[in-house]
């Protein structure tokens, strides 16, 4: 009888202690993982939710860096992370779908659907750069000289498979022209490689445009002029038919508590609501663009159908 009742009361203080445990989420500290080099557009719209997440989550956000191959060394890490919502991280469109679409078959590495999508949190158009000295005063000069120099201009990118790299692609295949892409690990790398001379050019993220210097912006991929830097002319009114730019937003591993995923999703709704903030965004360059858990899977799911036809007419996927 003892025994029993011995036993009764232990499962009456787990069935009690359950529900305590998820109110107490978070009690500790919540890492957000950065797949790029310090500096970059990542680092910038991730410092931005480390300082202005304070007085909204009940724990700080702590940025921490897994740097490497366009991305890839982070959301592999991010994959295969503990599921217990403490850990999240930055995701960037399209590179996370195009990543694993062309990975060489039984090369590790994550899956698209490993990634669990949390909130979108900005749109970053594309913007192809050169150095203010250039002698490429428009997009037609650069495009002239390329065709009739295969190869010779060097285009800096943040990495192989990555959307720097898809931008690559598109302009290569729309205009014939031919470029040796050096792929960067980071805008904190590519900006001081197009400053320094070692590239001709950078074909990457406006947030970078728009932080640097002593640059020329020669067109860029938004529909229509770009609030961030209206002077920039896009591929459209050029004559060329280009649409080009990168969503960032946060992902967890699969599979984290239902009420992790319900609370991060309504604190980062609140943070991102906040008109500071979203100032804050744009003055590192970055457009606000918050979209719940749903949404931004919605746009996962379009970015990767729009990379699976543009690599296979471009014959670069089976």
């Amino acid at each position: 009888m003892h025994v029993f009742k011995w036993i009764l009361g232990s499962v009456l203080a787990l069935a009690v202690a359950v529900p305590a445990q998820a109110a107490d989420y978070p009690s500790r500290p919540i890492t957000l993982m950065t797949a790029f080099n310090a500096g970059g557009g990542s680092d910038v719209s991730h410092r931005l939710l480390e300082k202005y997440a304070k007085g909204v989550f009940d724990q700080p956000i702590v940025v921490t860096y897994k740097a490497g191959a366009g991305g890839e060394i982070g959301w592999t890490w991010l994959a295969a992370a503990k599921a217990d919502g403490y850990t999240i991280g930055g995701v960037d469109l399209p590179h996370i779908v195009l990543q694993p679409l062309l990975r060489p078959a039984g090369q590790p590495g994550y899956q698209t659907e490993q990634l669990n999508p949390l909130c979108g949190l900005v749109y970053d158009a594309n913007v192809v750069m050169v150095p203010e000295a250039s002698p490429y005063k428009t997009f037609k000069d650069l495009i002239d000289y390329a065709k009739a120099n295969p190869g010779k201009l060097k285009v800096a990118t943040v990495g192989k498979l990555t959307g720097d790299h898809l931008f690559l692609m598109q302009i290569e295949k729309l205009t014939g022209a031919t470029f040796t892409q050096i792929p960067y690990s980071g805008s904190g790398k590519a900006i001081p490689a197009l400053l320094g001379g070692e590239v001709d050019a950078y074909f990457g993220s406006g947030s970078s445009f728009v932080r640097m210097e002593k640059t020329r912006g020669l067109a860029i991929g938004s529909k229509e002029r770009y609030e961030l830097c209206p002077d920039v002319p896009t591929f459209i009114e050029q004559g060329y038919p280009i649409e080009s730019g990168k969503f960032r937003g946060l992902a967890t591993p699969k599979g984290i508590p239902a009420e992790a995923q319900k609370y991060l999703e309504a604190k980062f709704a609140e943070l991102c609501a906040n008109p500071d903030y979203q100032q804050a965004v744009k003055g590192g360059g970055l457009m606000p663009l918050y979209q719940s858990g749903a949404d931004f899977a919605a746009t996962i799911a379009r970015e990767g159908e729009q990379a699976r036809a543009i690599l296979t007419e471009y014959g670069l996927l089976k």
